[in-house]
């Protein structure tokens, strides 16, 4: 027999950005105690939902009891359990009495291709409501939070405080305590559609897990995220708006019970804004939604989404937001007109009273130096884009925009704000672009620079601030970056490769830090940018193994390094065979090239043929494989399987750890010029050999 289950977790409001994967999390969690405890219900059916103060799980069809479970219980091997003539030995006889079982119960099993004394342990299945007593509560307790409170006495964390908690098993109440909440049938309506005593609303009781959705319908409560997306998306549909913002109908899905979208105007005068803040001063603050009239682009004009409308009051709601936007408006309207006020370059003195980072100077230092390393960049990647008074000028305004009232009030339109102004006098509108573009990309998926002189100052300003950060003292992690290095050497990784540029990581960084003048913690900062290259590497779909072999690679040429890997996995594919014995012979040939003290090698001095013939063949290939404009990754590999052939022979032939110190250290200096080669492909050590 089945029957349904719902856990209601009411809570004070949760930040909508954390709803979705707490509802996530507690589904996986939900299945996986059923799972564990024999409970045996449809996992695909199985549903969680949620507002900004309740979380719901919801369990169709779930078994009235247990499983009941067979489990061989394993013990002594039976070399120990048994004695000579057979019978249960005194060990057996003590697993017996461990589990309170008679010699009687006692048997001999195999387990994984031994056998063993054991004896079959039979339980029988629980009531579904006993488990669900400590099973919910601990599941509540194990969810992973983004962020957690503490409340009143209680050593526990939830994202939230609790006030009331829902258990019901078909129409019985699971009984547990959690938090100083005992779980229950009463829910609470709508807090402001409801004719509540108090701020939790209305109290509503639940007379079966299945009626719970329908009954909090009745009182104004969508609990379906589901339908509510699908009511707000219909509403900004109605109002001929096509192009609707799926991440902010997302986040007001979450903030909202009963979702109502209304309409609200603004002075048209406000339209002298550009769009872009306009559109921020809506959607950022405010969540609001811009009105697009096709045709007339942006008019006076928004949407937004209210969760608290009635007849009576919608005017009122209404005129109360229409009132905080223009507000905000006003501000906007005028921070702009005194940023336009003066020219854009004026605001650069004014980079000297911004603090870069501690110890670190200021952002007009900074400025002085993305002028020096764009110009090394620009040299590095071996682009002709930019005279240099082209590129000390644009990062001269690279970050003028930091001080004006704009971006001061809205820090997220740093660049495109800058972009703007610059765009207003002829002089600097050249720049306006690519002062833009040095924030890209924002993001792991996001849009990328589209012009060269763009593309460089990106570089050199996530380089500046990662070498300085490093020299600062900084340590990021995976949980704790807060200067948003990893994102920015993800940056530089994404640009490179976009880009197809040859770039030495390890050069820019020691002349970013000669620009400093001191050099502080650069091993760390080293093995962080391999670190990051190397997790790169694996979320562009290569092995831990392939990623190992080519990270060296990459912080010198990254869009080469994962030719080469592809190269290497198609032909691993294709030829494994040669593959292996391209692997085994760089191994070989690496662990005796470690020994060598140069790489100086005298063919006067080589006696056997083989030698001669390698040394000319390697020689006469290094250019190959060494210059990046002409690689081809199959012909390389099929030069690396003949390389390696000769190799074979050479080892055959050739002894070379002689006496003879001349001799020797020529063979391992021989060695050493060829592992070169080899290591100019991939560190083949690392990787591992199998089909």
């Amino acid at each position: 027999m089945t029957t349904s289950y719902c856990l209601e977790i009411g809570c004070e409001e949760i930040p909508s950005r954390f709803i979705e994967e707490l509802c996530l999390n507690l589904k996986l969690k939900f299945i996986e105690a059923l799972g564990r405890n024999r409970l045996v219900c449809d996992e695909n059916s199985v549903q969680t939902y949620a507002t900004y103060r309740r979380l719901l799980v919801m369990v169709p069809q779930l078994a009235d009891k247990q499983l009941d479970e067979s489990l061989y219980i394993k013990g002594p091997p039976v070399h120990i359990g048994l004695d000579k003539d057979g019978n249960f030995s005194q060990a057996a006889l003590g697993f017996a009495k461990k589990f309170s079982v008679t010699e009687k119960d006692l048997c001999v099993r195999e387990f994984d291709g031994n056998e063993h004394v054991s004896y079959l342990k039979e339980t029988v299945g629980l009531d579904t409501i006993a488990v669900l007593t400590t099973l919910v509560p601990a599941v509540i307790k194990s969810l992973p939070l983004s962020i957690n409170m503490r409340w009143g006495s209680h050593p526990e964390s939830f994202i939230r405080p609790i006030h009331w908690i829902v258990s019901l098993y078909g129409k019985t109440v699971v009984p547990f305590s959690l938090f100083g909440i005992q779980a229950g049938a009463i829910s609470y309506a709508h807090r402001m559609l409801s004719e509540g005593k108090n701020s939790l609303g209305k109290p509503v009781t639940i007379k079966s897990a299945t009626s719970l959705q329908e009954k909090l319908k009745n009182h104004s409560v969508m609990l379906n995220q589901a339908d509510r997306k699908a009511v707000i998306e219909e509403a900004l549909q109605d109002h001929d708006q096509s192009d609707i913002d799926s991440k902010l109908v997302n986040e007001v899905v979450y903030l909202t019970e009963q979702p109502v979208v209304l309409k609200g105007t603004f002075d048209a005068k406000y339209l002298e804004l550009p769009d872009f803040v306009l559109i921020e001063c809506m959607k950022k603050h405010q969540r609001y939604f811009p009105v697009i009239q096709k045709g007339k682009g942006l008019i006076p004009a928004f949407l937004f989404v209210a969760d608290n409308v009635t007849a009576g009051n919608e005017e009122t709601i209404i005129k109360g937001n229409q009132k905080v936007l223009a507000a905000r408006l006003e501000d906007a309207l005028f921070f702009y007109k005194q940023d336009t006020s003066v020219m854009f370059e004026s605001f650069v003195e004014r980079l000297k009273g911004v603090v870069f980072q501690k110890n670190c100077g200021t952002m007009y230092d900074k400025q002085e130096r993305l002028a020096k390393i764009l110009i090394f960049l620009r040299n590095q990647v071996g682009v002709n884009d930019g005279e240099d008074d082209f590129l000390n000028r644009l990062a001269y305004l690279s970050k003028a925009d930091l001080v004006t009232q704009v971006v001061v009030e809205f820090p997220s339109l740093q660049g495109e704000m800058g972009a703007h102004y610059a765009s207003l006098t002829d002089d600097n509108k050249v720049y306006g672009n690519d002062i833009a573009e040095q924030y890209l990309p924002t993001g792991f998926s996001s849009d990328l620079p589209e012009s060269i002189p763009g593309a460089l100052l990106a570089l050199a300003d996530r380089f500046d601030t990662v070498v300085y950060s490093f020299f600062n003292g900084a340590k990021p992690t995976g949980s704790q970056d807060p200067l948003g290095l990893r994102r920015a050497v993800n940056g530089i990784f994404r640009i490179l490769h976009k880009f197809d540029w040859h770039c030495d990581i390890n050069a820019v960084c020691d002349y970013c830090y000669s620009l400093i003048g001191a050099e502080k913690h650069r091993d760390r900062l080293d093995g962080f940018i391999q670190g990051r290259f190397h997790g790169m590497l694996l979320d562009d779909g290569f092995s831990h193994d392939m990623a190992d072999s080519i990270a060296h690679l990459a912080v010198t040429n990254i869009s080469l390094a994962i030719e080469k890997g592809e190269a290497i996995n198609q032909f691993k594919e294709k030829d494994f065979n040669g593959f292996k014995l391209i692997s085994e012979t760089a191994v070989r040939v690496h662990r005796l090239a470690v020994k060598a003290d140069s790489m100086v090698v005298k063919d006067t001095l080589f006696e056997h043929e083989i030698e001669k013939r390698l040394y000319h063949c390697v020689d006469s290939k290094k250019d190959q494989f060494f210059n990046g404009h002409v690689f081809n990754g199959t012909d390389r590999l099929v030069d690396l399987v003949s390389i390696s052939q000769d190799f074979t022979r050479y080892f055959d032939e050739v002894l070379v750890m002689v006496d003879d110190d001349e001799v020797r250290n020529n063979r391992l200096r021989f060695l050493a010029f060829c592992d070169t080669l080899f290591l100019q492909f991939a560190d083949f050590e690392k990787i591992v050999i199998a089909q």
